[in-house]
């Protein structure tokens, strides 16, 4: 990390609460017996080696400075050393950091889960259980998770949030805070990466000032290719990743009470992504060999030729802070905009060798704006008995997607060749939010405070499905609603602090895009058109330090009830009855079901500093939510590939089946845990290091209407080993990621890849095969590198 830092020393800009405030009376008092000793026994100290104790960690969850220990919320905390000592290049590497976070990439919706239920893009859009923010203004989920680079720190929220910052978001959010310009100090870095699987990482940032204690700025950018996934075709293609960005800063202070940041930033990844597979008979006996056998840990693909994307991601951000004496008065302001083109096989399990495989773009424009004006106290008003944060929010997005439905023609009876038709689908939205909210703080007494906030919301979207020219789907949606938080925070000692919790949050209601019917039963649509989400949730907790501030010990145990929550279907989809111009086929789609959902879990947070040269942190999170009696959309048809008139008899006449089920929400494992150490030692005038992490994920069911895809317990061993120079100057550093090269995986479809299409012999009949290869992903395959860092 580049050695540079602002002007004010952090202790003058942390804004303590009661209980820290507690600590500094100790501490001041504990300065007067010092001092009283005189000068002989100052410089006696001085000649000795620093306390041993665990630095303080500051966090802005409460939308001020604060020790992370006198926070009454669960906040996990990644700074800027702990992404550069791991060498996190991904944004989903945060998750073998983060025991109980899940993030999954993908190139056009990529999601998160925490806390028992899941964020899926598909299925919520601009409305996540998982809300992330970058510098305090609300971001997207593509945008966020792309590559890392000069970020200053990340903080996971658990919980609901929405009473103190940007929107309501019902699991937690994640905060990304950019590293800033610094006044009066020229400086910058050089971090390069190599790795033996082609991967080449290269990153830097430099920071100018430009007027003293006025102007400053700050460049940073990155380039990084690798293989991807590993996956390559049997014919040869090869995933790839290759992306680069920048991001422009800008700090401006014409005064002592005015501070401007401005940040540009652009990142354009590009990817070509291989479906891995293995041979369905390996997991289903009773099914035929297939041509090539292939297993988990061959990495191979059947589809002739990889996925492809590219990403255009802009990102501008503006923040002003005003300070008014007792008042403070924040703007947080950002503008994205988003471009993607995707090409993704509509056979990649080779079900048609007379054919290639047949994929036609999709094309998605997006583009956000979010404005947020925040008063708050600076100090605690009326003789210290309470302090408040107040403001409003306004957002709104548009997103355009213009693709097409394929179907593959068999008319070789006729013509005596293939063909593919395709219908344009095009589909439109727009949201808007208008919120405002108020939190207070009220000190009861010198340990305990109350706190208590609200938000109401007033929502509306608009969406628009066009198949072939014709509107099939229009949606105009409207809602009012408030949420509510409060806690109570008690400091039992200087050193142990407990906590209770109340939250309740709401998400809009969806409108899912992809059943492109135009004939849709009351059923169907209630699977595509859902009600608003709700919930409430209820947390217990303590912080504590021992050992003379040596060891810290953070617990916390929570209930969270949903209702309406929007379970996406996983896997290919269930098959569903599909009607265009009166005539019935059979597709596979990924309905959503809104159900009632309870969810429980535990939380530990340790960290040791066992000496000056040696540490040790862990993070454990258990975490299990329950669809309870939820009406969900299902394959209820019996075995094997149904047709028409199967879905027709088993349904009544429906276009799909429905059961009430009784299963896990979420496919993350109940138990994860992550330890980490560190231990430093001397080399010559140098100072070496070895440090370690270990991720371990429990026993997983995974998709419960899966019988195939429950997942062992397995882990992750990471090993890094190094040296640096004392001042910080430079760094050279070896890793190995997966150092035991654990293959499993982790996700396995039910049923080997299905493709259908229409015969001309038999009357343009829907005929349908299946693949002799089955859909799997697995975890990351070992990966040898090595890392140099130059500060300048």
């Amino acid at each position: 990390m580049n050695a540079v830092f602002d002007k004010k020393p952090l202790s003058l800009a942390l804004q303590p609460s009661r209980g820290h405030q507690i600590r500094q009376r100790l501490s001041l008092a504990a300065l007067t017996t010092l001092l009283s000793v005189g000068s002989v026994g100052v410089a006696a100290q001085a000649d000795t080696e620093p306390m041993l104790a665990l630095e303080e960690v500051v966090v802005t969850a409460r939308r001020k400075d604060e020790s992370l220990q006198d926070v009454p919320l669960t906040v996990n905390v990644v700074t800027t050393k702990a992404l550069d000592d791991l060498n996190i290049r991904r944004f989903s590497d945060l998750q073998g950091v983060v025991a109980g976070l899940t993030l999954e990439e993908d190139s056009l919706a990529p999601n998160a889960s925490v806390r028992g239920v899941r964020f899926d893009t598909y299925a919520s859009g601009f409305n996540p259980t998982v809300e992330f923010y970058l510098n305090d203004a609300p971001i997207v989920s593509l945008a966020a998770m792309q590559a890392m680079f000069d970020v200053a720190q990340i903080e996971v929220l658990r919980g609901p949030q929405g009473t103190l910052r940007g929107r309501a978001s019902p699991s937690g959010s994640i905060t990304i805070t950019a590293q800033r310009p610094v006044f009066n100090e020229l400086g910058g870095y050089i971090d390069l990466t190599g790795t033996d699987h082609a991967g080449q990482n290269i990153r830097g940032a430099v920071n100018v000032p430009l007027i003293d204690d006025v102007l400053a700025m700050r460049f940073a950018g990155f380039y990084e290719s690798n293989e991807g996934s590993q996956v390559e075709t049997l014919a040869g293609d090869e995933s790839e990743y290759e992306g680069d960005g920048y991001r422009a800063s800008f700090r401006l202070a014409p005064t002592d009470n005015l501070e401007i940041n401005l940040m540009y930033q652009r990142m354009q990844p590009d990817r070509r992504d291989v479906k891995q597979v293995e041979s369905a008979y390996l997991a289903d006996a009773s099914l035929a060999p297939s041509p090539v056998a292939l297993d988990e840990g061959d990495r191979k693909g059947v589809m002739d030729v990889a996925d492809r994307s590219s990403q255009d991601i802009k990102r501008t951000n503006l923040e002003v802070q005003y300070d008014l004496g007792d008042h403070q008065v924040n703007y947080a302001g950002s503008y994205t905009k988003q471009a993607v083109t995707r090409f993704e096989s509509d056979d990649a399990g080779e079900v048609f060798s007379e054919w290639d495989d047949f994929s036609a773009p999709t094309s998605t424009a997006t583009k956000g704006q979010s404005h947020e004006v925040r008063f708050s106290s600076s100090e605690p008003l009326f003789n210290g008995l309470v302090d408040y944060v107040a403001g409003a929010l306004y957002q709104n997005n548009e997103s355009y997607t213009d693709s097409s439905s394929e179907t593959l023609l068999d008319l070789t009876s006729v013509y005596g060749f293939w063909t593919v038709n395709e219908t344009p689908v095009v589909s439109a939205g727009e949201s808007e939010e208008q919120s405002v909210y108020a939190n207070l703080t009220f000190y009861l007494t010198e340990a305990t405070e109350l706190s208590a906030g609200l938000r109401r919301i007033s929502y509306e979207n608009e969406s628009e499905i066009l198949v072939n020219g014709n509107v099939i789907s229009s949606n105009d949606n409207k809602w009012d609603e408030t949420i509510y938080s409060a806690s109570l925070k008690h400091q039992f000692t200087e050193d142990v602090m407990g906590y209770v919790s109340y939250g309740s949050s709401w998400r809009p209601g969806i409108n899912v895009v992809g059943d492109f019917s135009d004939n849709k039963t009351t059923l169907e649509e209630s699977f595509l058109n859902l009600a608003p989400e709700t919930s409430d949730s209820y947390e217990v907790g303590f912080k504590s330090s021992w050992l003379d501030n040596t060891l810290r010990v953070n617990l916390a145990a929570y209930y969270q009830e949903f209702d309406n929550y929007p379970y996406r279907v996983g896997g290919e989809g269930i098959y569903y009855i599909t009607e265009r111009s009166g005539s019935q086929s059979v597709d596979q789609f990924n309905f959503v079901g809104a159900v009632p959902v309870n969810v429980k879990g535990l939380e530990l947070e340790t960290f040791y500093q066992i000496s000056h040269q040696w540490d040790v942190s862990a993070l454990v999170s258990w975490s299990k939510g329950e669809i309870d009696g939820g009406t969900v959309p299902c394959n209820d048809y019996g075995t094997g590939s149904p047709s028409v008139a199967d879905i027709s008899a088993a349904t009544g006449g429906d276009h799909l089946a429905a059961c009430t089920v009784d299963y896990r929400s979420n496919n993350a494992p109940l138990l994860t845990a992550t330890l980490q150490s560190e231990y430093s030692f001397p080399v010559a005038s140098m100072e070496g290091y070895v440090r370690g992490m270990v991720t371990l994920y429990g026993n997983s069911e995974n998709d419960p209407a899966n019988q195939l895809d429950d997942v062992d317990s397995y882990e992750m061993t990471n090993l890094y080993a190094g040296i640096r120079e004392p001042e910080g100057k430079w760094e050279v550093m070896l890793y190995a990621k997966n150092v035991f090269d654990t293959e499993q995986v982790i996700n396995r479809e039910a049923t080997p890849y299905l493709a259908g299409y229409r015969d001309a012999a038999l009357g343009y009949a829907e005929v349908q095969r299946s693949s002799d290869y089955r859909g799997i992903k697995v975890t990351a395959p070992r990966e040898f590198g090595v890392n140099f860092r130059y500060n300048f």
